[in-house]
């Protein structure tokens, strides 16, 4: 009868804890340039940055920009408290031979977190990667 009991605690609290992790997600589109022209297949990526130890960072979603340097990420995860989006960009727009490639990084706004459907996707425009962005270093693994 006990292991009845335990068993129903159990799962009570499970269930629970489970409604705690909300879907949320982000979306967001733009294109990107390089000299003037279409940059196409630089790696584009979105993450959810987890703060707390012990808790990886999410990949909500990742493309390559296509032929006209145009790309669409949209993607969600479950936690308990508000996402941390950040959009990450690899290329070698004006990088010569230079090992590894740029990585510029831009923090979405919370306004743009949707819960499951994106209701309004975050435009970057058109951005021209010969731009020095201060937010930008270099990546060999991704």
């Amino acid at each position: 009868m006990h292991y009845c009991y335990y068993a129903l605690l159990i799962a009570i609290t499970i269930g629970h804890s489970s409604l705690a992790f909300r879907l949320q997600g982000v979306a967001v589109k733009g294109k990107l340039t390089c000299g003037g022209k279409p940059w196409k297949n630089a790696k584009v990526k979105l993450y959810d940055i987890d703060t707390n130890p012990g808790d990886s960072d999410d990949l909500l979603d990742e493309k390559y920009t296509d032929k006209d340097g145009e790309f669409r990420v949209d993607g969600t995860t479950r936690e308990m408290t508000p996402i941390d989006p950040v959009l990450y960009i690899y290329h070698d727009c004006e990088d010569s031979i230079k090992p590894c490639q740029k990585r510029i990084t831009l923090i979405i706004p919370k306004k743009f977190i949707h819960f499951g459907q994106a209701t309004a996707w975050m435009d970057i425009g058109t951005l021209s990667l010969e731009t020095g962005f201060p937010e930008q270093d270099r990546s060999c693994y991704h």
